[in-house]
């Protein structure tokens, strides 16, 4: 009997939950499409004869190119002097509808003219608060497929230059006939559009000028950022990208708004369109590094065809299409290799963000288990931020994850799921979160496979402590039946589990000092006894062989 103890005693093990195994991961080169980013394509209704979206049209952009955004215009050259009519509303909507049924999403801009020599490029701001007023509830409902939306309304394309307005000031923005009363007309409208707009959405302005002027020369902090004030939900659009050495006009004096804009733009969308052919700016070399030092999430990928082309022929367009917005890399994963019901779940995962920017909308992160026995799904909310994730170096994220209450024993699938924020898309997998690794996504859910499965137990199976109880246990291995020795078993409460940690009833007889346990309707495999009294916890690992 002392021989087989000390074998028992070999057989014992420590604390699964002091044991971890580390997953690596492999990077995939596959262009997909990612909520809320990429080359987006673009498109407008007209007031006079309206241009409904076309249903096959948008779900093909997601599902044979990859896109997930578009571009939708809204022209109100009907109603520069008018409310806009119910009929263009219900268009509106019907727009919105389509949009979320092919899976995409779109970023919007209100305009009254594409002219910039007519007599009246836009409508006066009492027009314009009007207007806002009406678009408002559209705004709010369609909160989870509006990505976000563009200052428009003032001037020609609703760029804010070239307005005919006398209360925004003329033809400029900084030049000398805008007054203190002009920018703060201008500010009336954009806080009445961030009024508008669901709290969780952010509206982009033409130029860096245009916030600096109106809030703050200084770009957002860490501690500024998605604090849904007025300053953390702006953001910026660049529509001549490359097109000039400022751009067109949407820089000032690149010396202190090309700083400005790289940090504003860790926090707030950055996006737009090239609109001219200026090779050498406007080829890859400048383009890519331009994209990357601004943080670009979207790109027009209709305009301009020549330098879009350029991209092609230069053999960027594909590192474009997969930088732009995020691009997050799964390296590797640290797991414990048993889990206590008790104990927190500590994890590390290790990323790459190797994407332009981050999400800027909010997202939340979880840890999703599946039983694979019951298919039972639980989801645990990562305190992580993924709006934080901006690379390019690693990111470590360490995590020590409560588990659920109704969480049971049982062997789980781990999986990284980053759905959608609102309750209307947060099942669907076309706005869930893709890494790029090969092997994870899985289309069906939107989860990504961590591709690692952990136990879960309800009893501290590795905590065996040997030395409190000098026991006798006998046949190794057991057949019919299991018998043990030591003083006092009758004043232990005495538990059997099976490899899976779950709790399996057992029919014993107890006689002084000894219990004999009936194992005939046991399957074959590896079991564990605890044998409990107070603080007192003793577990020994048996075999059971018919």
């Amino acid at each position: 009997m002392k021989k087989l103890f000390t074998l028992l005693g070999v057989l014992l093990f420590v604390s699964g939950s002091a044991q971890t195994s580390n997953i690596t991961y492999k990077a995939s080169t596959l262009n997909f499409s990612n909520p809320e980013r990429g080359f987006y394509k673009h498109t407008s209704a007209h007031s006079g004869t309206y241009q409904s979206l076309n249903q096959t049209s948008l779900t093909n952009y997601r599902v044979l190119n990859n896109i997930s955004l578009i571009y939708r215009a809204f022209p109100l050259d009907d109603f520069i002097d008018t409310p806009i009519s119910a009929s263009y509303l219900a268009n509106m909507q019907s727009d919105f509808d389509k949009i979320r049924k092919a899976g995409v999403k779109c970023f919007i801009r209100f305009t009254y003219s594409d002219d910039q020599d007519v007599p009246k490029r836009d409508a006066t701001k009492e027009i314009m608060l009007t207007h806002i007023k009406q678009i408002k509830p559209l705004l709010q409902a369609n909160e989870d497929v509006i990505s976000l939306m563009q200052a428009g309304f003032i001037g020609a394309w609703g760029e804010w230059y070239y307005t005919s307005q006398a209360d925004f000031g003329g033809e400029g923005y900084n030049g000398s006939s805008v007054t203190t009363t002009n920018l703060n007309n201008r500010k009336e409208i954009v806080e009445a559009l961030l009024d508008a707009l669901p709290a969780s959405r952010m509206l982009q302005v033409r130029t860096p000028a245009f916030k600096q002027g109106l809030y703050s020369k200084n770009a957002l902090t860490s501690t500024q950022a998605f604090s849904e004030t007025s300053l953390a939900r702006i953001g910026h659009h660049n529509d001549c990208f490359l097109a000039s050495s400022s751009d067109y006009g949407t820089y000032d004096n690149v010396t202190t708004q090309y700083p400005y804009l790289a940090q504003d733009t860790k926090f707030v969308p950055m996006g737009g369109e090239t609109c001219r052919l200026n090779s050498p700016r406007s080829d890859c070399a400048t383009a890519v590094l331009e994209m990357g030092k601004f943080h670009w999430t979207f790109l027009n990928l209709d305009f301009y065809p020549g330098v879009i082309d350029g991209f092609e022929t230069n053999n960027c367009f594909d590192d474009i299409q997969k930088k732009l917005g995020y691009r997050f890399e799964l390296t590797s994963a640290t797991f414990p290799k048993t889990q206590l019901l008790r104990d927190n779940l500590p994890l590390t995962l290790k990323i790459i963000n190797s994407g332009f920017a981050t999400p800027f909308n909010e997202r939340k992160a979880y840890l999703v288990l599946k039983n694979l026995a019951t298919n039972q799904v639980y989801s645990i909310l990562m305190a992580s931020d993924p709006r934080t994730w901006l690379g390019p170096t690693e990111l470590t994220i360490n995590e020590n994850l409560t588990l659920p209450s109704n969480l049971t024993t049982g062997n789980y699938k781990l999986y990284l799921h980053l759905p959608d924020n609102l309750p209307t898309l947060a099942n669907r997998s076309e706005y869930a979160i893709r890494f790029a690794n090969d092997n994870v996504w899985d289309a069906s859910t939107g989860y990504n496979d961590l591709n690692y499965t952990i136990n879960v137990t309800d009893t501290n199976l590795g905590k065996a402590e040997s030395s409190k109880i000098n026991m006798s246990i006998y046949p190794v291995p057991a057949n019919n039946e299991l018998a043990i020795e030591f003083d006092g078993i009758n004043d232990y409460q005495i538990t059997m589990f099976n490899s899976l940690g779950q709790n399996v009833l057992i029919s014993k007889k107890l006689e002084s000092n000894k219990a004999i346990i009936n194992t005939t309707n046991l399957s074959e495999g590896l079991y564990f006894i605890e044998f409990a009294k107070g603080s007192t916890k003793d577990t020994r690992k048996i075999i059971v062989k018919h």
